[in-house]
């Protein structure tokens, strides 16, 4: 059986002259970290949604161990592949232990309902998050880094081999972004695929296997943090208002910052 997830030759476009994406080609494997980086409105997000099933392209196909991802029932889906959004559009009146919960429905048996098995996997799914301390609350209580945590644990509770994850630093402090993304790199160390679309050049310098440069629509280039996060590369897509720098050795890993000299 061929292993791994794939968008093979996806085209995708939403109401207007512009594609969303147009002929992306990227494979994750069991065991690898992937980043995916571009500006906004480059398909970092709806390459997701195509992944995830959540949307059907025009063009191509995604693929889940060789299976088109579309044609998976909710529950086969749900086993293999969970998904962490940027947010919710309206967040249910629920508490944070009976919303991570929900993540287990995959697994659990319509006729026995939850086992300790579940319960369990709840609980390290909260710990592993670093949300067991909020599991009590309702959600709507919770601050927006605190909620983006929670989704995180609601796709770890799933135990799926695959995860795609979208903007999950956007709403953390400095610790806790580099405790999660981390976190995804240590699932990756059990076994686990996962892509992440980010903004965070520098999260993805430190923790990706490969970085997938997408710009409007198309895929540039895919290789090494530090085949990527170049002025070569990044300059052409970003614009020239960059700084890109090395960390000191023995560590080396390129960082980017914007930059534009004072006029003043």
């Amino acid at each position: 059986m061929v292993s791994g997830l794939a968008a093979q030759d996806v085209s995708f476009a939403f109401p207007g002259p512009v594609p969303a994406l147009a002929g992306v080609s990227l494979e994750l494997s069991p065991g690898e970290l992937v980043v995916l980086i571009g500006p906004n409105g480059s398909g970092k997000s709806t390459l997701l949604r195509v992944l995830a099933g959540l949307l059907v392209p025009d063009w191509g196909a995604a693929l889940l161990d060789g299976e088109p991802v579309a044609a998976l029932s909710p529950r086969e889906r749900a086993r293999r592949l969970a998904v962490v959004p940027q947010g919710l559009a309206a967040w249910p009146d629920l508490t944070v232990r009976d919303f991570v919960s929900g993540g287990r429905y995959a697994h659990v048996s319509r006729w026995s309902g939850p086992q300790p098995a579940d319960a369990r996997a709840v609980d390290e799914a909260l710990a592993a998050a670093d949300a067991a301390d909020v599991a009590g609350r309702r959600l709507g209580e919770l601050s927006g880094g605190q909620r983006q945590r929670v989704l995180v644990a609601r796709a770890l509770a799933q135990q799926a081999r695959y995860l795609l994850v979208d903007e999950p630093t956007a709403a953390l402090d400095f610790e806790h972004q580099v405790r999660v993304v981390s976190l995804l790199a240590s699932l990756v160390d059990g076994g686990r695929a996962v892509l992440v679309a980010t903004h965070d050049v520098n999260l993805a310098s430190q923790f990706a296997d490969r970085v997938a440069l997408l710009a409007a629509g198309r895929l540039v280039t895919c290789g090494t943090p530090a085949e990527v996060l170049t002025r070569a590369v990044l300059e052409p897509v970003y614009g020239p208002h960059l700084f890109v720098g090395a960390m000191p050795a023995p560590d080396g890993r390129p960082f980017v910052l914007p930059w534009m000299p004072l006029s003043r």
